[in-house]
């Protein structure tokens, strides 16, 4: 028996393994299809129990009508897109550097900081949604989309941290004892050593930052009225009182969906060597 069959299994453990992989496969692009299909039938079809899956029931209107009001929804994507980019650049800004004095530097507590930077992030939205309205509000920074980004930031930032720091402790110290006997200190080191190979976890956790900050409702809602408002309060709003138009909702989402799923398509192999170089070094 050959060592790679060894380690593969026999046909009753592949079988399982591949039966769980399209179990998981199928949970995870379910929801995608759906939300397509759903974006491309009538109301009348979608609504039917169950849904109407004819061929005659599918059609483009619900995207025809949501472009040919696209004003707000173009408003919300521009807005989302500014929050998302403007919160993912002050996240890896701020986060590289302190992800690296955390794994690299002789800080104190080091452990115990990263741990207690990981644990605001269990603190629920809710608990901090008052105070956080009551400060913004007395700044006059309601509906601005950099206070939202700001907000943003505070669950991007921990998130941005651990993930840069389980990269940076896996670096040989041998690469920066070279650059020390070069003459450089810890912020060249930081600066043209470290950061050049980081590349694959900076993307993963840019990415990471991005997708989170664009799908983001519940402070939005709360902190946004009309000139500020992101995609997500966009697509709320086919929610009518007396009719919710679930063909235009999914057509928007749709639409709202396609920079991020194009994100991770471009920068895939980055994301995956990111986050595999991160679980196994950190």
């Amino acid at each position: 028996m050959s060592f790679a069959r060894h380690q593969a299994g026999g046909p009753a453990r592949q079988a399982i393994v591949v039966l769980g992989l399209l179990l998981f496969t199928t949970w995870s692009v379910g929801p995608i299809l759906w939300l397509i299909l759903s974006s491309l039938l009538e109301q009348k079809a979608l609504i039917a129990q169950p849904p109407d899956l004819s061929p005659g029931s599918f059609t483009f209107e619900n995207f025809s009508t949501v472009l040919a009001a696209a004003a707000s929804l173009g408003r919300g994507i521009l807005n989302s897109l500014i929050v998302s980019l403007f919160s993912t650049a002050l996240a890896l800004i701020l986060g590289a550097p302190a992800a690296y004095a955390l794994a690299r530097l002789p800080v104190p507590r080091a452990n115990g900081l990263a741990f207690l930077i990981l644990a605001t992030q269990m603190l629920p939205g809710i608990a901090i949604a008052i105070p956080l309205f009551i400060v913004i509000s007395k700044l006059g920074l309601i509906d601005n989309v950099l206070s939202l980004g700001i907000v943003y930031l505070s669950f991007n930032l921990p998130i941005v941290i651990w993930i840069l720091r389980g990269f940076f402790l896996g670096i040989p110290a041998g690469i920066e004892k070279a650059a020390a006997i070069d003459g450089a200190g810890t912020f060249a080191t930081f600066w043209y050593v470290v950061l050049p190979i980081s590349l694959p976890p900076l993307s993963a956790a840019a990415v990471f930052a991005f997708v989170e900050a664009w799908n983001e409702f519940f402070f939005a809602l709360i902190l946004t009225r009309q000139q500020a408002q992101t995609v997500p309060l966009v697509i709320a709003q086919f929610a009518g009182q007396y009719q919710t138009v679930f063909g235009q909702m999914m057509a928007a989402a749709v639409i709202s969906v396609a920079p991020v799923i194009l994100l991770a398509i471009l920068f895939r192999n980055q994301i995956i060597r990111g986050f595999a170089d991160g679980m196994m070094k950190g």
